[in-house]
């Protein structure tokens, strides 16, 4: 089902900048909101505030190989 919607003809003439020559205005707007979203997406997984130090990171690997490691010798005793 297809709508209208009313845009300038300055927004028209950026999204037929941004478009390729294949494309509908449909598929630019598409395009442009996957673009935006997976922009956050990788904004949201570089976060600074979440990283931690890389001494921080060997300890969580070495506590986490430490349970798997004890997790698969309970299991095995069974």
């Amino acid at each position: 089902m297809n709508t209208t919607i009313s845009i300038s003809k300055e927004t028209r003439n950026l999204l037929q900048e941004f478009g390729k020559k294949s494309e509908n205005y449909d598929d630019v707007i598409k395009r442009m909101h996957n673009t935006i979203q997976m922009s956050q997406m990788l904004r949201d997984f570089v976060n600074p505030d979440e990283w931690i130090s890389i001494d921080e990171a060997l300890e969580w690997t070495k506590l986490k190989l430490q349970n798997d490691k004890n997790s698969h010798n309970k299991r095995a005793k069974k």
